[in-house]
């Protein structure tokens, strides 16, 4: 397993995992025709036109994408970073991929004192962002597929460690 840059030609595979991971983590808490009108073929131009311009980092398990992190300045305060997105696929979680691609955003965000991270509160992954020393500081209402769900927003020190 290795942590590297993405690179265009990885965009179908992040699609992937975007996808299956949220298939995974969201069955039962987001309606099943939301999940399974999700795109390959869309997200994956998403993903092609993101990494021309934006910095993505991919968990590699022999040749296969297994995870993805992708962090840059906050979207809505400029004060601060953001992780936009981390997703490993169940298969692959538990063996220090998460927190590797973790730390690689919190590398590049190193600039600021604190990032941020929106996440389902009926997310289990709350927990992996306390244990970063995550605290929810804001919670709204937003809508997938029909059904109202409270995001939360996490607001976490940027911690680097040595590798």
């Amino acid at each position: 397993m290795r942590i590297r840059e993405a690179h265009l030609e990885d965009a179908s595979a992040i699609a992937r995992v975007h996808i299956d991971a949220w298939r995974e983590t969201y069955q039962g808490i987001i309606p099943d025709t939301y999940l399974a009108q999700l795109s390959y073929e869309k997200r994956t131009k998403l993903w092609e036109q993101t990494l021309v311009d934006q910095r993505v980092y991919v968990a590699v398990s022999g040749e296969e994408v297994v995870g993805f992190a992708q962090g840059g300045p906050n979207r809505s305060d400029a004060r601060e970073g953001e992780l936009y997105a981390i997703y490993v696929l169940q298969a692959s979680q538990g063996q220090g991929l998460g927190k590797a691609l973790f730390q690689r955003i919190a590398e590049d965000l190193a600039e600021y004192e604190t990032m941020q991270v929106s996440v389902l509160r009926d997310n289990p992954a709350c927990q992996f962002y306390e244990r970063f020393g995550g605290q929810v500081f804001k919670e709204s209402m937003i809508e997938r597929g029909g059904v109202e769900f409270v995001q939360r927003v996490y607001r976490m020190p940027i911690q680097l460690r040595t590798r």
